[in-house]
């Protein structure tokens, strides 16, 4: 069994003000055209088809596009669950009509949790939902919690799952290794719960030959090769820029898994270029772009300056002061009322210029200040 695991899609992305769905389609015409040289049995959508709940009309076409060439022109099933970010009931509308092509999306969480069969092997589809709507579906009480609810679900596929048979679950979740976790997440992921409560105890899928997950962006396993994030298609934040995405090229044979990453390349690149104003002026890029200006003073119109030279610039901050924002931190309300002015002026000066206040310089702060004061 080969198997195309992607996740994350996110169609409909909007990154700092600049939609990605052009990225999205010139990314997943390129998929289209790989599947069709890969002799792939299976693709799997684990989670965030979507970016959010109310998707515009562009995304929806996308989808609909994307959807229709991969049953009609590569010819093989497509397993797609609702994640996180999804509306679990739109996902899933005329998912009873497109089953008769292959084309299996499981948006909303059922008591029974669907199996679908293909080659001998088994597909389990578990879309993600909140414990709350989870306990109130299986009436189980004792769940508080994501991981209580993802474990209730998988108690009840254990109980007639055939162990000697192949079988491959789909879902969408914090799943991480409690024992020595290192997922690395990023800032496009939304969080599923509060605190601790969106984690789910990798030790819960030990008994599923391979397990498909979606949420972080990042590829990576989760103790096994068989337990896997295949990440985000594209790049949907800065903290997001030096990874390489991929989607999971996934063999399973007599009890073994392969795992062959498969790079495409994106319509641009997203990545962080840190240097002087004057020295970024002088290079040029399509790429997206976060700037991190090493220079000690503010540049006037940095930013459209620099879009001149990179138009799909996405941000900009200043290395020097990444600090500066956190300069009455450490002041609590009292403190800022009782400190002296002329004192908050050299802390803020000395933040802002990386430099103390010269004593001149304090002399006439000082004096302005008492001028203005014996004003009011």
């Amino acid at each position: 069994m080969r198997i195309l695991h992607t996740a994350d899609w996110h169609i409909g992305k909007i990154v700092n003000e600049v939609s990605m769905l052009e990225d999205q389609e010139f990314f997943l015409n390129q998929l289209i055209e790989k599947l069709k040289i890969l002799e792939v049995d299976v693709l799997i959508m684990a989670g965030d088809l979507y970016d959010r709940a109310f998707p515009p009309k562009e995304a929806v076409s996308l989808v609909n596009l994307v959807l229709t060439r991969l049953i009609h022109e590569v010819k093989i099933p497509v397993f797609i669950i609702a994640g996180n970010h999804d509306s679990n009931e739109r996902v899933e509308y005329g998912a009873s009509l497109f089953e008769s092509s292959n084309l299996y999306i499981e948006g909303t969480v059922k008591e029974e949790t669907r199996k679908v069969t293909v080659q001998g092997t088994n597909f389990y589809l578990l879309p993600f939902a909140d414990h709350v709507y989870i306990r109130e579906l299986l009436k189980d009480d004792s769940i508080k919690n994501l991981e209580d609810a993802t474990k209730a679900q998988l108690n009840k596929i254990k109980q007639t799952m055939n162990k000697e048979e192949t079988n491959i679950i789909i879902a969408h979740g914090f799943v991480i290794n409690i024992s020595d976790d290192s997922s690395e997440t990023t800032d496009s992921e939304r969080p599923l719960s509060i605190g601790t409560a969106e984690y789910v105890n990798v030790e819960l899928f030990e008994d599923f030959d391979y397990v498909a997950l979606g949420h972080l962006h990042k590829p990576q396993k989760v103790k096994h090769d068989r337990i896997r994030y295949s990440g985000s298609i594209l790049k949907y934040s800065k903290s997001e820029a030096i990874q390489k995405k991929q989607v999971s090229l996934v063999t399973l044979e007599e009890g073994k898994v392969e795992i062959e990453p498969i790079y495409l390349k994106p319509l641009h690149d997203m990545r962080v270029i840190k240097g002087l104003f004057k020295e970024l002026m002088n290079q040029k890029s399509d790429d997206y772009v976060f700037f991190e200006l090493k220079d000690e003073n503010y540049v006037m119109d940095a930013m459209n300056q620099l879009r001149r030279r990179f138009p799909n610039a996405m941000g900009l901050e200043y290395a020097a002061k990444k600090e500066e924002g956190q300069i009455y931190k450490k002041y609590d309300q009292k403190s800022l009322k009782e400190m002296p002015l002329e004192d908050l002026f050299s802390d803020f000066y000395q933040q802002f210029k990386q430099k103390e206040l010269a004593t001149n310089r304090k002399e006439i702060v000082e004096s302005t200040l008492h001028e203005i004061g014996g004003r009011e």
